[in-house]
């Protein structure tokens, strides 16, 4: 499948320092994937993993939405409340 990020989403990157290659290991690796209870046409794919500028744990909640053989990524959240949103 292929990955298309909108340029809402690469900005969200950029602004939070992450590597895409966080992101695209996120979603062949989730640890929880979530319908989301805005749009049912919305996935939610949950990650954690170690921020490196941060240096700790942080949730990855990448919002996609998929059509055909394409996987867009409309939003990255990047969080340290880990337990509020697994």
């Amino acid at each position: 499948m292929r990955i298309k990020f909108s340029p809402h989403s690469l900005e969200r990157i950029k602004e939070r320092g992450i590597d895409k290659k966080v992101v695209t290991e996120a979603i062949r690796f989730p640890d929880k994937i979530e319908i989301s209870g805005v749009n049912k046409n919305r996935f939610l794919i949950k990650k954690i993993y170690y921020h490196q500028k941060l240096k700790r744990d942080h949730l990855l909640i990448i919002v996609v939405e998929k059509a055909n053989a394409v996987l867009k990524i409309v939003t990255i959240i990047d969080t340290s409340k880990i337990s509020k949103y697994i």
